[in-house]
């Protein structure tokens, strides 16, 4: 067996634990639920956003295609490689910390390392020892994203948690946690911008020899733009707005039903030849033209540019 690091000193369980309550009064209390949101199977790799803990998922699926994975296969790597952990164990009907990254532990601003779980009375602790359960007794990995009740800054976690046994021949009875911080700012945008129900362009304005803009080049456009205007994922082909309104008529068969303007915004309502309904908002912020397309929408319905609204521009 190839030699791993070694865990770190544990704090005995017998010991006291330190008060660690959370910032907020109405998370207290041994019944508080907090609003985690959970993933398993097939999900978890279209939603997770840490590079890291997309990592830590894939070499815990490596191990688990031939048996069952292992706390040496994935504590080794862990400390170098996947970023935060939290590592827990199960004793009868407790979750005991046995580990904690010191990142993590700068970053969460609490040693929990030797702390029962069932100590932690409030929303998130409650609610996390839940997943522990479902994790350890499905022997399935899930993947997590909360608000800390340990945080006064409204922190967006992402987690990845892993079930792990002692050896190949034993059940799981430890729950591996990867975790990493959401930006508020770039990382949340950037999921709500990868799976958004809306299609999405952003583009650069061409300005004509009157500085009058005369077309865009696209910059970006999300998955669910190009699932809409039928696009091949692996590639863009589409340059300009000029373009993309070329593709709607000539190769997608739309035809322009309606067009109007809804404050600085224009919208433009289509019908395809299967006779669905779309509805194209083209507006001009912060020297961007921002296009969202939304589908089944009939000519009576407001469709507004929802991204912008998140972004409180619309």
């Amino acid at each position: 067996m190839s030699k791993s690091a070694p865990l770190p000193r544990l704090s005995a369980v017998s010991e006291a634990s330190p008060a660690i309550t959370p910032v907020r009064a109405s998370d207290s209390g041994a019944a508080n639920r907090a609003a985690i949101q959970t993933w398993t199977g097939k999900a978890i790799a279209e939603q997770i956003h840490s590079k890291s803990l997309s990592e830590a998922y894939r070499h815990w699926l490596y191990h688990r295609a031939s048996r069952q994975p292992c706390l040496r296969d994935m504590y080794a790597k862990s400390v170098n490689t996947f970023g935060d952990i939290l590592l827990s164990v199960k004793l009868a009907n407790e979750h005991v910390v046995v580990a904690q990254s010191d990142s993590y532990v700068r970053n969460l601003g609490q040693d929990l390392r030797g702390t029962r779980l069932s100590e932690l009375k409030f929303a998130t602790a409650n609610s996390l020892r839940d997943i522990y359960d479902d994790c350890l007794g499905n022997a399935r990995p899930v993947y997590a994203r909360y608000i800390s009740s340990l945080s006064n800054q409204n922190a967006y976690w992402e987690a990845m948690i892993l079930p792990l046994a002692a050896d190949e021949r034993s059940e799981p009875v430890f729950t591996m946690s990867f975790v990493a911080m959401l930006s508020e700012k770039i990382d949340v945008l950037q999921i709500l911008y990868d799976r958004s129900p809306v299609g999405i362009i952003a583009a650069v304005p061409i300005m004509d020899g009157h500085n009058k803009t005369d077309d865009a080049r696209i910059l970006t456009m999300n998955d669910k733009a190009r699932q809409i205007l039928k696009l091949d994922p692996a590639g863009n082909p589409l340059h300009t707005v000029g373009e993309l309104i070329r593709h709607q008529g000539a190769s997608l068969g739309w035809a322009g039903i309606k067009t109007s303007m809804e404050g600085q915004a224009t919208r433009i309502d289509y019908r395809d030849p299967a006779g669905e309904m779309f509805s194209m908002m083209i507006e001009l912020i912060n020297q961007l033209v921002l296009i969202s397309i939304a589908e089944n929408h009939p000519p009576d319905v407001k469709v507004t540019s929802r991204f912008a609204r998140l972004l409180g521009l619309g």
